[in-house]
């Protein structure tokens, strides 16, 4: 009955939540000066064996987040292991289990066993702030020890409902909580699935390696719905990533607490300490770069309501058929398991679409959101106009393509949704010639991007109008700005505007040059755009498709292809209806990576030949 309660009051505060409603607990938790100054000693006096070992200690210990790098936080977001730094429910389990056993080991009395235990959770949870999962975890733990205390035996169901419901009646705001939804599910998903695999897998695969796998797929399962709503694609390797790690939590958690205690009244003990446990978080840094790198990390899902909807299905089936023997019941679990291959279906479509939609391409636009990055490829050497605004987008089309050298980069212009993933296209891979734009710029990504290809890049000039070179067997030209770019309004009407000569088409690349810069353009480079229509041309729409656009200089290029580069349901407009009715009307195949994902363009039968890769809910 009091699961079903929990159940049916969460649903209700879910469902009548008013927007922006945040959890009470977490907003007005109080601030203890004591509390705060141990946190600083503790944090002051962390080591460890590497920069982001040490990290991991204080992430697992206290619930400290911004200790370890964006790299190893990406990478670890990529496993489903960032849990590891909120500080789980797990976490606090630890620490109550080690103050019961310690006290019980020291001879303590049966009650003072119980009292310590509550005393160290509720230290703990002062310690590391109302985190979603550590109040979850307090509350049930508080019901357990209760029953135990009074010697009553009750399945671990009950005093996670009983946790659940008054925590939802203290706070509403966690209905609406993520953190809450995560801890909340992964432990139900221990509690009604993890036993039943154990059960399946033991025989197979030992006691130890079933108990891990067996919990880890089943905390994974419960969240997935939940984790859907974040993030629509499935992490493939996050139960073999939780597996790895899943040793090292507890002495790491255990030595971190230590070192936080020793640091206010030994701190040479603290840095020792936490030294030590950074041998553990080094595994787990370890575990996390390594498995990250491994091909599709993530699988998608269908994105939106559906993709959940699915998901619950799925989660609900597994369990009628793992806790019932009703066969009504297990009949219609294995209805709401069958229908899953719906979403499988779909994933196995897309991925295949996006393995083999590039083959043989010459020219390919990633999808990399509301910005540029478009590639040109012949005779094994490589063009990259722009790289987008984030790492990850551009990191993960070169990958996919197998691209370790760009022997010819070319940043347009220092506007973010162009050079803002200089350090993702950068990453593994080397760069020959760099172009820029000879724009006075001042903004701080100026000097990311200096930073990035100084280690990265064999040269980087300014790309000035009349530059030349060759791709291959590729003539490039560079039409526009001047080396000094004094002609330019601002950043926009400065782009480095370029053309490619290839075999059987002709390529150019606008930039986020705007309408006065194209007028600019038709006067002085007239002659270079006639030239263009001489062979098909593939056309990188200006400014991912604005409004600004020259009428007149896309009725002289007569563009074969326009390739608009822009993101998802952006705040800017684009593509702009003018824009498209404008390249429409001359006749041009329109192909936009907003709804179309990743573009390649191939030559096949002595035409220009178009594919695309779709969306993919990664």
């Amino acid at each position: 009955m009091i699961p079903f309660l929990a159940g049916l009051t969460w649903l209700y505060l879910w469902i009548t939540a008013k927007e922006g409603l945040e959890s009470s607990l977490k907003v007005s938790f109080p601030k203890f000066d004591a509390v705060e100054e141990l946190r600083a000693k503790f944090l002051f006096n962390l080591s460890g064996v590497t920069q982001d070992s040490a990290g991991l200690v204080g992430g697992l210990a206290i619930g400290e987040r911004g200790l370890i790098s964006e790299a190893l936080a990406e990478n670890m977001k990529e496993l489903s292991l960032t849990h590891l730094v909120a500080v789980s429910g797990a976490n606090l389990a630890i620490i109550a289990a080690a103050v019961f056993l310690t006290a019980s080991m020291l001879g303590f009395g049966r009650s003072w066993r119980f009292v310590l235990s509550y005393l160290a959770i509720a230290c703990y949870i002062v310690l590391v702030g109302p985190e979603s999962s550590v109040l979850r975890a307090g509350a049930m733990a508080a019901f357990v020890l209760a029953g135990w205390w009074l010697g009553r035996r009750v399945h671990p169901l009950i005093p996670l409902s009983w946790a659940v419901l008054l925590l939802l009646l203290i706070d509403p705001g966690l209905a609406v909580d993520i953190g809450f939804a995560l801890s909340a599910f992964a432990t139900l998903g221990l509690l009604l699935l993890a036993g039943r695999l154990h059960e399946w897998l033991e025989p197979r695969i030992g006691t130890w390696l079933s108990i891990g796998v067996s919990a880890s797929i089943a905390a994974q399962l419960f969240t997935l719905p939940v984790l859907l709503i974040l993030q629509p694609s499935i992490p493939l390797y996050s139960v073999l990533a939780n597996l790895a790690v899943e040793l090292v939590v507890a002495p790491v958690t255990v030595l971190g607490i230590l070192a936080v205690l020793s640091s206010a009244i030994f701190p040479p003990l603290a840095k020792l300490l936490s030294l030590i446990a950074s041998f553990g978080t080094w595994w787990i840094e370890v575990v996390a770069n390594h498995l990250s790198q491994l091909p599709l990390t993530r699988v998608p899902m269908l994105p939106g309501p559906t993709g959940v909807w699915f998901s619950v299905l799925l989660v609900l089936g597994l369990t009628m058929l793992a806790i019932s023997k009703e066969p009504p019941i297990r009949l219609l679990g294995a209805i709401f398991v069958s229908v899953f291959v719906i979403p499988i279906a779909w994933v196995v479509t897309d991925l295949n679409r996006q393995s083999s939609f590039h083959q043989g391409w010459q020219v390919l636009n990633c999808d990399v959101g509301q910005g540029d990055a478009l590639l040109i490829r012949n005779q094994g050497q490589i063009a990259l106009i722009d790289v987008g605004r984030e790492d990850e987008p551009i990191d993960n089309c070169l990958k996919r393509l197998g691209i370790a050298r760009i022997d010819l980069l070319v940043l347009t212009h220092f506007d973010a949704d162009h050079i803002g993933g200089i350090a993702g296209a950068m990453r593994n891979r080397t760069a020959g010639l760099v172009l820029i734009s000879g724009f006075k710029d001042d903004r701080p990504l100026v000097s990311l991007v200096s930073e990035v290809l100084s280690r990265s890049a064999d040269s980087v000039q300014i790309g000035h109008r009349g530059m030349t070179g060759e791709l291959g067997g590729v003539r490039w030209s560079v039409l526009s700005p001047t080396s000094n770019a004094l002609e330019a309004e601002d950043s926009n009407d400065a782009s480095v505007v370029m053309t490619f000569d290839l075999q059987e088409f002709n390529v150019l690349t606008l930039g986020d040059l705007g309408e006065p810069g194209q007028q600019r353009l038709l006067r002085h480079s007239w002659p270079q755009l006639w030239v263009l229509r001489e062979k098909p041309l593939v056309l990188k729409v200006a400014h991912h498709g604005s409004k600004d656009q020259s009428e007149q200089l896309h009725e002289l290029i007569q563009p074969d292809v326009a390739i608009f580069s822009v993101g998802q349901g952006n705040d800017y407009g684009h593509p702009s209806p003018k824009t498209l009715s404008l390249v429409y009307g001359l006749g041009a195949k329109v192909l936009r990576s907003d709804s179309q994902g990743p573009i390649s363009i191939r030559v096949e039968g002595g035409g220009l030949v178009a594919s695309t890769g779709g969306k993919l809910s990664l």
